[in-house]
């Protein structure tokens, strides 16, 4: 699962088939955009990290959003991850807490 997070527009959108199925996906990528890989061997260090929040969103182009690559094998795990990295940021970004995570694909 990827999971596209933009900060000033507050979305978290998933994509269950990002490539090469998905425009959007495409679309928002761009040169030197942050992606993190949350998977089995990064999970407790990655959500550490949001937690103690190192991972920062401003208005700016190096910070406005990121990329988040969710991969357990497991649908239900990914959301609970995702769910928990969605708490994690809401603490810090109340915008970012008030939005759903919406699934686009």
């Amino acid at each position: 699962m990827k999971v596209y997070v933009n900060y000033p527009n507050s979305k978290f959108s998933i994509h269950h088939n990002p490539f090469p199925l998905c425009e959007e996906v495409c679309k928002k990528r761009k040169p030197g955009q942050r992606h993190i890989r949350i998977d089995t061997d990064s999970a407790s260090t990655e959500l550490q990290r949001f937690a103690n929040k190192e991972h920062t969103f401003g208005s700016n182009a190096e910070s406005n959003d990121m990329w988040l690559d969710i991969e357990f094998k497991d649908a239900d795990r990914e959301m609970s991850v995702l769910n928990c990295v969605h708490q994690l940021i809401g603490k810090r970004y109340a915008r970012l807490g008030r939005v759903e995570p919406t699934i686009h694909c």
